[in-house]
Parts: structure tokens; C-alpha cells; sequence
């Protein structure tokens, strides 16, 4: 509850300072934990060679695994979604928008953003809470 307060004050801030730039870190913050940080917790849980109880790989049929996809401000998609999400940030904060792709990718490029840090997860597979816990 404390972080979700947290990031909300940040965002009421984000408002008060008006400036765009803010909007494309959060934009790559969101890119970060989207594309790049989650699928790395995932890997960590679930590594590409994982194996389930029957030693059959955790990856396979429906379930395909996962690459991170670190921010490159050179890949026009990445920019894209950037250049998307932050006006999203800005209409919703009644900040000017910048459709510049140019000077959207240079302020990403610019942008400081938390380092990945791996979460500390627990996860129970369907299997081991059938049979009470799987130990």
C-alpha cells in the first residue's frame, strides 16, 4: 500500500513540474517492468531448462519461454511505445504532448531509471497445492 501511495504522489508531482521529460521516464520505467525486469523474475523462477515433477521442460506446448527485452533507443518500436505511453502520461496530466520521435528517443536515451533488481518470489505450481504443498 505504501509503494502504491508512494508512486502516486510522484505522479501528482509529475503534474505540478508540467515537464514532458517526466512523462518519457515513467514511459520507460513501464517499457523496463514490462518488457525487460518481469520476464527476468520469470526466468529466475523458471529458467529455460526448468523441468516440472515428471522432468518433463517447464517450456513446452503452450508454454513458450520468454527472452527480456532491454530498452535500445535506436529500435524505432521501443521508441514508438515510448513516444505513445509518455503522451498518454502528459493528456492524462494536462502537460503539453511532443510527438518528435527524435527528441522523444534523445530524452529516453537521457533517462535515469531504477536498475533491475530481482524480486524475492515464491511460487506454488497448480500441482504442488493439489497435493498439499508438493514437499
Amino acid at each position: 500500500m505504501k509503494e502504491a501511495l508512494s508512486k502516486l504522489k510522484d505522479f501528482m508531482g509529475y503534474q505540478k513540474e508540467a515537464k514532458f521529460e517526466n512523462c518519457v521516464r515513467l514511459a520507460k520505467e513501464c517499457f523496463n517492468d514490462f518488457y525487460d525486469y518481469t520476464i527476468r523474475d520469470l526466468l529466475s523462477l523458471f529458467p529455460k531448462d526448468a523441468v516440472d515433477k515428471e522432468g518433463a521442460p517447464f517450456w513446452s506446448g503452450p508454454k513458450r519461454c520468454p527472452s527480456p527485452i532491454p530498452f535500445d533507443s535506436k529500435n524505432k518500436d521501443h521508441i514508438n511505445f515510448i513516444l505513445s505511453y509518455a503522451n498518454l502520461i502528459a493528456v492524462a496530466l494536462k502537460i503539453p504532448e511532443n510527438r518528435d520521435a527524435a527528441a522523444v528517443a534523445e530524452m529516453a536515451e537521457k533517462a535515469k531509471c531504477p536498475d533491475y533488481v530481482p524480486k524475492k518470489i515464491e511460487v506454488k505450481l497448480p500441482e504442488d497445492e493439489a497435493n498439499g504443498g508438493g514437499d
